[in-house]
């Protein structure tokens, strides 16, 4: 009897790994995850999150993916007295040979612009914007020639284009005017003029320049009706359709980077090589460094040639693949980035909303009264 009920028992034992198996086998394998639920929410709930939690951006390969941001405070902070100095060099007629300034060009309620298609004094190229200009600290000129301050500001007094004078001319000059003896004495200690010093206290100035607070900064802050819908549809555009992001990005809207755009002559009709003028490698041939976007809308014309009259027709050009009109033409090879783009005319309106929310207040400078 006892045997029996262990054959019984071992029977219903078996029976039940039996059907556990069979269960086990017909259970579907690697059942796929169910897919994500569909964001319905509107452009401008998700565009109030947090920038990581933004919708994707549509990255081309290959680039440094650098998200938008708000704007970055000025690491530099420079002692009064030397930013005194500065300003007045910067305004100072008497730097170069042809009367004029580094403000002659960079017109502080003009938003550090001429507004024209070249400089003033000559020269084939268009002036750009010395707003937050700290940060192209190493990317200098359009071009990228010059990797410090002192360069830059060396070519600019040297240019005969631009101030056509001497650096080292410049201590003597100085010396012979009276007015100059205090202000060297609180930049410096004492009155001691030298090449150094002078540019030293023109990079403190230049270095200065910011740009304010945009609405798109306080949309960034929380201040949700800092940005219209219209806007918000543009960033969003910006972001993804349009990919401007790709060389417009981080907290001045440039990667820093060099491209070619496929207008490759100056205001003159002439070659311009751009960055290859100085490197000499053909892949540098017809590249500029990307300009900021940072009060884009007050810094007409634009290329650096000063070709484009409007940033209506800037945009327009840009979603037809910067098409070579009035006898442009590509030299060496066209950026990657460039593509010719599917927007509607709604579209291209909220991507110029967008941009023109990169705005603003115009800078407030009182120029100061050069020394005798």
């Amino acid at each position: 009897m006892y045997r029996r009920h262990l054959h019984v028992i071992a029977f219903l034992f078996s029976i039940t790994l039996m059907l556990a198996n069979c269960a086990k086998n017909n259970t579907p394998p690697n059942l796929p995850s169910p897919e994500p639920e569909e964001d319905n929410s509107s452009l401008r709930e998700r565009y109030s999150a947090h920038p990581d939690k933004w919708p994707q951006a549509n990255w081309y390969d290959g680039v440094l993916k650098k998200e938008l941001s708000a704007l970055t405070s000025n690491p530099h902070q420079d002692r009064p007295e030397l930013l005194a100095l500065g300003k007045v060099l910067f305004f100072d007629n008497r730097l170069g040979n042809r009367n004029n300034s580094c403000a002659s060009c960079h017109i502080p309620e003009n938003y550090w612009i001429d507004r024209v298609p070249v400089a003033s004094g000559g020269g084939n190229r268009n002036t750009p914007n010395m707003e937050n200009v700290w940060y192209l600290d190493g990317h200098l000129m359009l071009d990228g020639r010059a990797t410090t301050f002192a360069e830059q500001i060396t070519i600019a007094i040297e240019s005969p284009h631009e101030m056509a004078g001497s650096v080292s001319e410049i201590p003597s000059r100085l010396a012979s005017i009276k007015g100059y003896k205090p202000l060297f004495i609180d930049a410096f200690g004492d009155f001691k003029i030298t090449e150094s010093r002078v540019l030293e206290a023109i990079a403190a100035y230049s270095k200065s320049i910011i740009s304010d607070k945009a609405p798109f900064d306080l949309f960034l802050e929380g201040q949700q009706a800092a940005l219209t819908d219209q806007q918000i549809e543009g960033l969003h555009l910006f972001r993804t359709k349009a990919a401007c992001i790709n060389c417009h990005n981080g907290p001045f809207f440039t990667d820093l980077a060099y491209h070619n755009l496929g207008n490759s002559l100056d205001a003159d009709r002439n070659p311009d090589n751009g960055r290859a003028n100085f490197t000499g490698k053909y892949s540098d041939w017809g590249k500029f460094r990307t300009p900021g976007l940072r009060n884009v809308a007050f810094t007409a014309p634009y290329m650096h040639n000063g070709s484009i009259m409007t940033l209506e027709n800037m945009i327009d050009l840009l979603i037809d693949g910067l098409p070579q009109l009035h006898g442009q033409r590509v030299s060496g090879t066209l950026s990657p980035h460039i593509k010719k783009l599917d927007m509607t005319y709604d579209e291209r309106n909220a991507l110029l909303a967008f941009i023109q929310s990169l705005s603003s207040a115009k800078p407030e400078v009182t120029k100061p009264i050069l020394p005798n």
